[in-house]
This record gives C-alpha cells, structure tokens and sequence, in this order.
C-alpha cells in the first residue's frame, strides 16, 4: 500500500514558492547576463533585489512533494549556477556565504 504524503497547507505553499522561485531564476538566468553575473558574486542580494527567495523548509518540502520537479529544476539550475549555490541562498542568514 502507498503511503500517503501528509503536508499542511503551509508546507504546500512553501513548497509552490519555491518551485516556481527555481523556475523563475532558471528562466531568468537564459537571457540576462547582468543577473548571472550578479547571482553568481551575492546570490541572497540579488534575489532580494529580483523579488525572489526561498528558504530550506520550501525546499524540504517540494522535495518531499513532488521529487520529479525539484530534481529537474535543480538539474536545470545548476547548469547555469554553481554547485554551491542552493546552498548559499537557502542557507541561515547568519551563515558565511
């Protein structure tokens, strides 16, 4: 028998954020080279200034959610970004960047 998911609706909308926050910055990233060269150099900066963020409980919970579409916009996402960047930006705020 499957098991059944249970999430709360904040954990939903968590997790639609930050789908849709990836799918913005992958889309972003294809054609403005300022906003590559400004994510890659302070990615929590210029998220800030582009309107989009997440955080690690959004990210726990599309994992949890739906596999398939976090690890094909992760996928597609560190083609363009380094391989530290989720975890810069998704990291605590006190955190060494």
């Amino acid at each position: 028998m499957a098991e059944t998911l249970q999430l709360t609706r904040g954990q939903v909308e968590s997790a639609m954020r930050a789908a849709m926050t990836m799918d913005a910055i992958v889309g972003r990233l294809t054609y403005d080279e300022e906003f590559a060269k400004n994510l890659s150099s302070d990615p929590r900066g210029t998220m800030e200034k582009a309107g989009l963020s997440f955080d690690k409980e959004g990210m726990d919970s599309l994992m949890t959610m739906d596999p398939k579409r976090f690890d094909n916009a992760a996928e597609a996402l560190f083609n363009l970004v380094d391989s530290e960047f989720l975890y810069k930006v998704a990291g605590p705020s006190c955190d060494p960047l």
